[in-house]
């Protein structure tokens, strides 16, 4: 049975993406395990240097939940990243106000809503292939488009 990638749960935006570059594949088509470990960490570290240069309010933070990596926070909303078979995900949730303050919860979802459009294009200032998804097929496979940022 087919799958695709992860994102939080309740995420309020989620931006899909993929990079042939981190893959670990040569020109020749040789994979090289030790070159996709570099690669990602390059990318992963240059992904969370742009977003907290662009977005001044986040911080770093070490959360999982399931196969979801959370590794940016801020008071209204958490980021988390996730890869499945080359495809990527980044998603944006508004965290859960302690005391039910429905204000609050709204004000963090339109803040997810507005930093989608900078996630977008930090991605592909990063050499990232931005993707639409289009649906899912009752396997859970998806299929994607690019999408035009």
């Amino acid at each position: 049975m087919g799958r695709s990638v992860s994102n939080l749960s309740n995420a309020d935006v989620v931006i899909y993406f993929s990079d042939d570059a981190m893959s670990g594949f040569d020109a020749e088509g040789n994979f090289n395990s030790d070159e996709a470990e570099l690669n990602w960490e390059d990318f992963y570290g240059n992904l969370k240097f742009k977003i907290k240069s662009k977005l001044k309010s986040y911080v770093k933070c070490e959360k999982w939940e399931d196969e979801v990596g959370i590794f940016l926070e801020n008071d209204l909303c958490e980021i988390g990243i996730s890869e499945y078979c080359g495809c990527y995900s980044l998603s944006v949730r508004a965290k859960e106000p302690e005391y039910g303050d429905d204000n609050r919860l709204n004000f963090a979802k339109y803040h997810a809503s507005q930093i989608e459009k900078s996630l977008m294009k930090i991605l592909s200032d990063l050499g990232c292939d931005v993707l639409k998804r289009l649906g899912t097929f009752s396997n859970g496979c998806g299929v994607y488009e690019k999408a035009t940022i």
